[in-house]
């Protein structure tokens, strides 16, 4: 589970979301998503949200991570997130689960869904 939580943590960092190579390591070609806005993604459209992203002083704050095998090469890793702004405002609170793929040389994010939550005590800020 480690190594996916790492990988996970990775995608939520704008300097690695802004990286062809680092997106194309970690986002398989067949990826999805359905957003915490309830909006759908493809591998196209999350890489063009991406490459739009504008720098922010906010940080993603993620815990409880849980991790579930589907298939030996296929994980869903559930856990919490909450957007944490440069002043320590906390919004963005969400559920979130992704499902990850070993391709025969790496993981991949192949799945991903945010949903809305109440507010959590966040852990180690």
């Amino acid at each position: 589970m480690d190594i996916l939580v790492e990988l996970e943590v990775e995608l939520h960092k704008y300097e690695i979301r802004q990286n062809k190579a680092d997106r194309e390591r970690l986002i398989h070609p067949y990826f999805s998503e359905v957003g915490k806005s309830g909006n759908s993604y493809d591998y196209s459209s999350i890489v063009e949200m991406m490459e739009t992203e504008k720098p922010s002083n906010a940080r993603v704050h993620s815990q409880s991570y849980e991790c579930i095998q589907l298939e030996p090469s296929v994980q869903l890793l559930k856990y919490k997130s909450a957007i944490v702004d440069e002043a320590g405002e906390v919004s963005g609170y969400a559920k979130r689960c992704s499902i990850w793929v070993f391709t025969g040389t790496s993981w991949q994010l192949k799945y991903h869904q945010g949903t809305p939550c109440s507010p959590f005590k966040l852990e180690q800020i």
